[in-house]
């Protein structure tokens, strides 16, 4: 009748099938990441005042094994808001984002979707 099960036959598609599909997000992802580095390239540099008015993490990864604890990672974001009250959020270094509170005003340089800097106003 049969010489082997059918998953055996079906296999090899199945495999390609996967491993295409992998290697297509990690290109698309590597496309979409060079071309928002290209697009802020392009564009001028600004510095404006601001106000900060909320900061977030966002942690990802990371695994608990009994008392140790592996591989997480922090992304840290400030949202600041123009004279005009348009705001915008960009992601920081943490000591940028240890720095700041909300109600601080001070100097944003940014360039399309990249922080630069943020220069406190003291009081």
């Amino acid at each position: 009748m049969f010489d082997e099960p059918w998953f055996f036959s079906i296999f090899p598609t199945v495999f390609s099938v996967v491993f295409i599909g992998v290697l297509g997000v990690f290109i698309f992802t590597g496309i979409r990441g060079l071309k928002e580095w290209m697009h802020n390239n392009r564009q001028q540099v600004f510095s404006d005042p601001v106000m900060v008015v909320d900061k977030r993490t966002h942690v990802w990864g990371g695994h608990h094994a009994g008392t140790h604890h592996y591989g997480s990672h922090t992304s840290y974001y400030i949202t600041f808001e123009f004279e005009n009250g348009d705001r915008q959020e960009f992601m920081v270094a943490g000591r940028v984002y240890a720095q700041a509170a909300p109600g601080d005003t001070g100097t944003l340089t940014w360039q399309g979707t990249r922080f630069h800097d943020f220069q406190r106003v003291k009081l």
